[in-house]
């Protein structure tokens, strides 16, 4: 590679939303950020892809405050200049489904929703007053941690001091325990618990109610929809990053960083290559950073810290593309939860137990979500079908490669395809 490419202020390992973002600010304050993704396309999981004329996107279904007002709304118009246009979902952004057909809509705005809990559990009007409380509160304190982490030395020891008591109180304590302490009906607790997928949370036993409630309230003024589908965020911010003078180097892996001095100043490429710049972000994630510290900065404690979280949650899809009037029959631009039970604790499919089915899916058309979507005309419609499950059963297929797995893979992808289908 040219050294044509050390040229650059700042280089950004990985193109998934948070370093596009990251590099898209640093144009924004007039630096040239040079972004490194090893895959063949950038946007992470905010990237669609076609087949036949479909188009599917691979992990964005909805955003919340992406209204006029809202706040994450507000942060991407100054990305991108106000160039993204979004499309509301609706009353309902998310309908919930239980056994005995008992479905709850979650509707905007947030009173709505207070209002149509509050109608299915008669009972527990004075508990769900006290929910939202407590979510009020989860997100107010959630910012001051935020905020903490934002600050260095003595002022962040300070800010933290200061709201310890709340941040321990939601931030501190699992969704399930503060659920317990607020809801004493367990099919409400179910309810509220419907959504947690978005989050990765399968065990309310082991995940903060600070993160529930934050992702619970980002919806509560109602979801939207990239027109033009998830692929426009890397549409409309590479540009941005290159008018900068930035770039974004595709099918580049990065397979170290560059340490002098205790300080960040490169990454050494796959091939050997050095690159170099003033300063480096990541966005690969902790654990991933971690691993391309030199050997001796990996037996530090921090790191020994990071590197032994655990992964999170893995997902499949099934991804289908539909013809007619899929409205007719029930569709919407709306997002579907089906639980198989009232359970709280058991939303991942262990596919390796293929007598299983999945314990909850998550079902959403995007054709209906994006008015400008090119098949809508031609009743041509697309719909994804989403469970969480393990990473186990894939595990030693790991060094495989796309268009070469073994026939083993193929087996159990068919049995995942059928089952997801049925």
């Amino acid at each position: 590679m040219s050294s044509s490419w050390n040229r650059f202020d700042v280089i950004v390992i990985g193109s998934g939303i948070g370093g596009l973002a990251c590099a898209a600010a640093l144009a924004r304050c007039g630096k040239a950020a040079l972004v490194l993704e090893r895959q063949h396309v950038a946007g992470g999981l905010t990237q669609s892809f076609s087949r036949d004329g479909f188009q599917w996107d691979v992990g964005l279904h909805y955003l919340g405050e992406m209204g006029p007002e809202g706040e994450a709304r507000n942060v991407l118009d100054w990305l991108t200049g106000g160039a993204m246009t979004f499309a509301p979902l609706g009353n309902a952004y998310d309908i919930v489904h239980f056994p005995d057909n008992f479905t709850v809509p979650f509707t905007r705005p947030r009173a709505a929703l207070e209002g149509e809990l509050k109608s299915r559990f008669p009972d527990c009007t004075t508990e769900i007053d006290a929910l939202f409380a407590a979510l009020d509160e989860a997100v107010h304190a959630g910012r001051a941690l935020f905020t903490r982490r934002a600050l260095s030395g003595l002022l962040g020891d300070i800010y933290g001091l200061w709201h310890s008591r709340a941040i321990h109180k939601w931030w501190g304590r699992t969704t399930a325990g503060v659920l317990a302490d607020l809801v004493s009906d367990p099919r409400l607790r179910a309810v509220l618990l419907a959504q947690q997928g978005d989050h990765g949370g399968t065990d309310p036993a082991k995940t903060s109610f600070g993160i529930h409630a934050v992702v619970m309230n980002h919806y509560l003024n109602g979801a939207w929809y990239p027109v033009g589908g998830a692929k426009v965020f890397a549409d409309t911010l590479v540009p941005i990053i290159e008018q900068a003078g930035g770039a974004i180097k595709l099918d580049t892996r990065v397979e170290a960083l560059r340490i002098e001095d205790g300080e960040a100043t490169g990454v050494v490429l796959d091939d050997g290559t050095v690159l170099q710049a003033q300063a480096i972000f990541s966005d690969i994630g902790a654990h991933n950073t971690v691993g391309l510290l030199p050997a001796e900065l990996q037996e530090s404690a921090w790191a020994k810290e990071i590197r032994s979280f655990q992964p999170s949650v893995s997902h499949v899809t099934l991804y289908l593309g539909l013809e007619g009037d899929i409205g007719s029959h029930g569709a919407s631009a709306s997002n579907y939860w089906f639980h198989e039970s009232w359970g709280t604790s058991d939303g991942v499919w262990r596919i390796s137990d293929q007598a299983t089915s999945a314990p909850v899916l998550f079902v959403s058309f995007p054709s209906l979500k994006d008015p400008e979507s090119p098949s809508r005309g031609h009743q041509r419609h697309t719909a994804e079908v989403v469970a969480l499950t393990d990473w186990e059963p894939f595990a030693r297929w790991s060094h495989s490669t796309l268009q070469d797995r073994p026939g083993e893979y193929a087996a159990l992808k068919a049995v995942i395809e059928q089952s997801l289908l049925a």
